[in-house]
């Protein structure tokens, strides 16, 4: 008897055991991060556990309100500047828009325009980090320290918020690199995001046209004589005139005239290279012998820190002084030096047109419209900025004859032509005709064994479009850019090694955000 009880209490305990495991949840690696993530909270931030927000399961750390009496962003469809630095839980910095904090960290790079980010928040798409998204675009719930009740908070103009985040709405995918040369993280990672917004604007097309307007104002003023006009003119040879550029214009003088319609575009204004093409204009009279162009903020650059870079080791402002003023001034010894001062107005005439040889040779320096040098292929220039020459530069061959076949962007295409062989001359441009909403890419290395030029071509081109789809987000830009105008900006810059062997490829180059506005300095050899 005593045998069939203790066989009987063993089956019983074992039927209870295995009922028991068969009932026992199975969390998610979600709901695991949740708890893990709540526990953390409730451990060094208790007074953050009623700012716990639904959506997302994150929690908000308000660092500043902001501007109270600014417009609130909160459920709107607009274009947000903001800085960040995302730290893992321990406070390692894996990501920062801070030059000082880069420069700390070992991180910093001249090759980096530290400015805030510029990214879209809307109701059916974002390009912005999601977990930033969800703070900027939703109210917010959060404790009120005096009242103790939940209130609803409105994320506006200097609002200032710490967010602790799980991986589900940081990244999903690893950082590999950061901003440009930080620090790397592990994925599915909870993530501490400190972010600050600058301001905010529905119509960046029209902002950054307002911008461009305004630096042609203040560095010698824009031509009006020759801008499209509002008037109903359908005659033949106005459709003509807005169909072409000015170099074509010149195809209808016969060689016998001499055309002498140059003059009048090198008067130290800027001019439209095509009449129906607005903020695209060339100064056809620049010389770095004697043009200094002016910078600065004005009114029309609504926010701080959004346009005005002065920051980081080169550009840097010290004691009120911004260094960028002896910068630029080595800079234009050095092309002077190298290019000479340029064709002058009483030179024009005697100056060959790009029209009779098949290519030109450019030189260019391609600037922000804040002064910094995001790229160009001239050597002493290198040196000024960056105090070396990682790659020498070479100069970049034109098509004269056929420009749209030219893989260069659009505002190249249509003002080069209208130039001279041996003249200096400053392209300004909006973005329509330049990187448009897509940007460019910053800078990033990459190794490679035993492949060839195909592969390079492959992995690099795989390796930008992941980088752009996780940072920028999916399917978002492609309206601009690829495919509709005719050239891809990813060959902008990049070079490949043919060798079959070990071969590091090292691509250095400064991200060009959404919406900015160019001005290139260019030199036009023969």
């Amino acid at each position: 008897m005593r045998n069939i009880v203790n066989t009987l209490v063993v089956l019983l305990a074992a039927v209870v055991a295995l009922s028991s495991c068969v009932e026992e949840p199975i969390m998610s690696f979600q709901e695991v991060e949740q708890r893990s993530l709540r526990a953390w909270i409730e451990k060094y931030h208790p007074e953050l556990r009623d700012n716990y927000q639904e959506e997302g399961g994150y929690y908000v750390e308000v660092l500043d309100y902001g501007v109270q009496d600014s417009v609130a962003i909160t459920g709107s469809d607009v274009w947000v500047w903001y800085d960040f630095t995302n730290r893992d839980l321990q406070g390692n910095v894996c990501e920062t828009r801070d030059w000082l904090m880069a420069y700390q960290l070992g991180t910093y790079t001249d090759h980096t325009h530290y400015n805030p980010t510029f990214r879209f928040s809307g109701a059916n798409s974002h390009t912005l980090m999601e977990g930033t998204y969800l703070a900027t675009f939703n109210k917010l719930k959060i404790r009120n320290a005096e009242s103790g009740q939940i209130e609803e908070m409105d994320v506006r103009y200097g609002t200032r918020l710490r967010l602790y985040l799980p991986s589900s709405v940081s990244a999903s995918t690893t950082i590999d690199g950061g901003y440009e040369g930080q620090f790397t993280m592990d994925e599915n990672k909870p993530l501490i995001v400190e972010m600050t917004l600058y301001g905010h604007i529905s119509n960046p097309v029209a902002y950054e046209g307002e911008r461009v307007d305004a630096f042609a104002e203040r560095n010698g003023g824009v031509c009006e004589e020759h801008k499209a006009k509002d008037e109903d003119d359908s005659s033949e040879e106005a459709r003509r005139r807005r169909g072409v550029t000015r170099a074509e214009e010149d195809d209808s003088e016969s060689d016998e005239e001499v055309d002498t319609r140059p003059l009048e575009f090198f008067d130290g204004r800027w001019h439209q290279p095509v009449d129906t093409l607005e903020h695209l204009y060339v100064n056809y009279a620049y010389s770095p012998e004697t043009v200094a162009f002016d910078f600065a903020t004005t009114d029309r650059d609504l926010y701080p820190n959004e346009n005005r870079y002065n920051a980081g080791t080169v550009y840097s402002t010290l004691d009120g002084v911004s260094q960028l003023s002896d910068l630029d001034r080595r800079i234009n010894e050095a092309l002077v030096e190298r290019f000479g001062r340029g064709i002058t107005r009483d030179e024009v005439l005697e100056a060959d047109s790009l029209k009779v040889n098949p290519t030109a040779k450019l030189w260019y320096v391609g600037r922000f419209l804040d002064g910094y040098i995001f790229d160009t292929n001239i050597d002493e220039v290198k040196e000024i900025v960056f105090g070396k020459v990682e790659n020498p530069g070479t100069a970049l061959d034109f098509d004269t004859r056929n420009p749209k076949d030219n893989s260069y962007i659009l505002a190249w295409n249509y003002a080069i032509p209208t130039l001279r062989y041996g003249q200096w001359a400053t392209i300004l441009t909006v973005s329509t005709y330049a990187y448009g909403i897509k940007g460019q890419v910053g800078s990033h290395t990459s190794t490679t064994t035993g492949t060839n030029d195909a592969y390079y071509d492959a992995m690099n081109y795989y390796n930008y479009m992941n980088y752009m789809n996780s940072y920028y987000g999916y399917g978002y830009g492609n309206m601009y850019n690829s495919g509709y105008y005719g050239y891809n900006p990813y060959y902008y810059g990049y070079t490949y090694d043919t060798n079959n062997s070990t071969t590091t490829v090292t691509t250095t180059s400064t991200e060009i955000q959404s919406y900015t506005p160019l001005i290139f300095q260019v030199f036009v050899e023969e």
